[in-house]
């Protein structure tokens, strides 16, 4: 009896053992797990800070964030007056409807950058083009990031739910392509939207800078001064002959003609009603996504109406058209685009 009640303790001690090292060894695997956690967090965040480089002489290093940088031998530190807007300009017509599932959604056609910088009293907007050839996130059905690879711009609002994650994901890519600048806000339209962008202002008036609608449009020849209206506005801003190789850089010549005295008209109507303004944008919702509440609005309005875009300050991304396997690439100049970001987000220290 005594051997059997020694045995009996002998079996409950091996498993409270058994059960104590078991203890130990989930809690071992929750450390490393939550130390994982923290390193990949950690990683994630200087993967976002690494260092922005081409090959050659100039480089901008924004190792340490991108508040200070190195470029052609110089010291820069990043302008805080400036405010990044991102517009994008969409392939599609009706409501814009985010869904459950990722991917296969209507991709961006026009993409630009409005840059208000408040120290110099200037607005700049960068055209870039949608089929620049650049990292875009992709995502599974369910959202699941898995991770980068090379296509065209636009597709990085494809690749989302057609909501706020095609924004953000389209967001992300330009921010990359500008070594990890902050874009502040961003706004989204389709194409129902552009006869109302053009009411907003009683209808801009453009000269129009090529012949590519001439043969459907005879008053829209180049050179010609047409004030558009809904009979015409839409194709001027998205129309683009297909069957001919990179057509796009076309109907971006014909979006500059038409930003730059919009943003003129409107500005001035800004100044003149603010509120009014708020309250015409708000008619564009089921056609439009953005992340600008109306307070947001109110403080976009003022750095707006201190500043002003001149034809000087109305830039396209320079690069190199290419023939793709399935569509048009562009190739952006590299040394370019960083010249470009010292010029408008920085100043010499």
């Amino acid at each position: 009896m005594s051997g059997q009640r020694n045995g009996h303790r002998h079996h409950h001690g091996s498993r409270r053992r058994k059960q104590k090292r078991k203890m130990m060894l989930v809690c071992t695997l929750a450390v490393v797990f939550i130390v994982c956690l923290l390193g990949f967090a950690v990683k994630q965040k200087l993967d976002r800070q690494k260092s922005y480089h081409v090959s050659g002489s100039n480089s901008i290093d924004v190792g340490a964030g991108y508040r200070y940088t190195e470029y052609n031998g110089k010291k820069y530190q990043y302008n805080n007056r400036v405010t990044t807007l991102l517009y994008a300009g969409l392939d599609s017509t009706g409501e814009l409807k985010a869904t459950a599932s990722y991917g296969d959604k209507t991709r961006a056609d026009s993409i630009m950058l409005v840059v208000l910088d408040e120290a110099s009293k200037k607005m700049s907007v960068v055209a870039i083009n949608r089929d620049t050839m650049t990292k875009v996130h992709r995502f599974s059905r369910t959202g699941d990031d898995l991770g980068t690879y090379t296509t065209h711009l636009g597709f990085a609002y494809s690749n989302g739910d057609g909501g706020e994650a095609s924004c953000e994901n389209l967001e992300t890519a330009v921010k990359d392509m500008l070594g990890g600048l902050p874009i502040h806000n961003y706004i989204v339209t389709n194409q129902t939207s552009i006869s109302k962008i053009n009411d907003l202002v009683g209808g801009v008036t453009v000269t129009v800078p090529n012949d590519d609608l001439a043969a459907n449009f005879p008053e829209l020849t180049a050179g010609s001064v047409v004030k558009l209206d809904d009979s015409n506005v839409r194709s001027y801003l998205q129309y683009r002959d297909t069957s001919v190789d990179f057509s796009n850089e076309g109907r971006i010549e014909r979006q500059k003609s038409f930003v730059l005295p919009f943003m003129d008209e409107f500005g001035a109507l800004l100044k003149e009603d603010t509120s009014g303004m708020w309250d015409k944008l708000e008619t564009l919702n089921d056609w439009m996504q953005t992340d600008i509440t109306k307070n947001r609005y109110l403080s976009l309005a003022d750095a707006f109406n201190n500043t002003s875009l001149t034809q000087e300050s109305y830039y396209v991304l320079e690069g190199e058209d290419q023939l793709g396997e399935s569509h048009d690439e562009f190739y952006y100049d590299e040394d370019a685009l960083q010249e470009l970001i010292i010029k408008l987000f920085y100043r010499e220290i």
